[in-house]
């Protein structure tokens, strides 16, 4: 069947607006709420009877320093040859442990002058170890980013033959 055109149609008359509306009575005021009660007080937090340090000044020597984290009555800092830093607390217990980790080289080279400084021997068998594994470790980054192995696959594969 065929569809006939539709025929033209005039516009619709505008509307009269709406009237308004008529305003609305007061409402009562209303009557003022009980006071609370009092809290009770609130319970004592665990005490510290252990605190380790991971790495951290704490207390006094941490005046003045920025970073520093305080943890009840404990404060602690990352040391002064720390570069950037970041401190972490927890609690177990009555054990309060805060540890601090540098991410600058600085700290590195500081912290490897400071186990030379208590062992020689321990720096300097180090070294002829370390060279080498740093040109292992250029090597292989630079066959793995090289031969492509850091590129992602296609993670999706499609079955061809799922709906025959």
């Amino acid at each position: 069947p065929a569809f006939a055109p539709m025929p033209s149609m005039a516009p619709m008359p505008a509307m009269a607006p709406m009237p308004p509306f008529a305003p609305m009575p007061p409402f009562a005021p209303m009557p003022p709420f009980a006071p609370m009660p009092p809290f009770a007080p609130a319970p004592a937090g665990p005490t510290v009877g252990t605190v380790r340090s991971n790495g951290c000044d704490e207390g006094a020597a941490c005046s003045g320093r920025s970073g520093i984290s305080q943890s009840g009555a404990y404060a602690f800092c990352c040391k002064e040859s720390c570069g950037d830093c970041s401190v972490s607390t927890s609690q177990q217990d009555d054990t309060l442990t805060a540890t601090c980790t540098c991410s600058s080289y600085q700290a590195f080279l500081s912290g490897v002058a400071v186990a030379a400084s208590k062992n020689p021997m321990t720096a300097s068998a180090l070294f002829p170890v370390f060279l080498p594994l740093l040109g292992c470790s250029a090597i292989f980054a630079s066959l793995w980013f090289g031969l492509g192995c850091a590129q992602s696959s296609t993670a999706v594969r499609l079955p061809e033959n799922l709906l025959g």
